[in-house]
């Protein structure tokens, strides 16, 4: 495979990945998105290699920058995703505070209702 059908093959999977982890993010699947996103990383390098080694044997073409498209999509696509999942972790972040407050409100009605215990006294016979 040369390298200019490397980086096409090596975008196409990278566009799939960035959608599986759309739907993981929509899902909540976080388990499953660490999993994709080390895939992804995975891609960085021979992407990145595959790239050099075409401009090296085509500088022409690589400069006409035929793969623009697809990488612009793929940008907006991760942008998109990054929105979506700042906006899941910032309504984790408030739906955590308004369980922490509930507790703090049990604890304090739990007190209300249950008396205290006295000290135990002593007695020595």
């Amino acid at each position: 495979m040369d390298p200019r059908q490397r980086i096409a093959s090596l975008l196409k999977e990278w566009l799939r990945m960035t959608h599986a982890e759309s739907q993981a993010i929509q899902a909540g699947d976080w388990p499953l998105l660490r999993k994709i996103q080390a895939a992804k990383s995975e891609l960085k390098l021979p992407l990145g290699q595959a790239v050099e080694q075409w401009r090296a044997q085509d500088p022409a073409q690589a400069a006409a920058d035929p793969f623009r498209a697809e990488v612009t999509r793929l940008l907006a696509l991760e942008t998109q995703n990054g929105n979506v999942l700042a906006a899941r972790q910032q309504k984790t972040r408030e739906k955590k505070k308004l369980l922490e407050q509930a507790l703090f409100n049990l604890r304090r009605v739990r007190g209300s209702y249950v008396p205290t215990p006295r000290p135990a006294l002593d007695s020595c016979s």
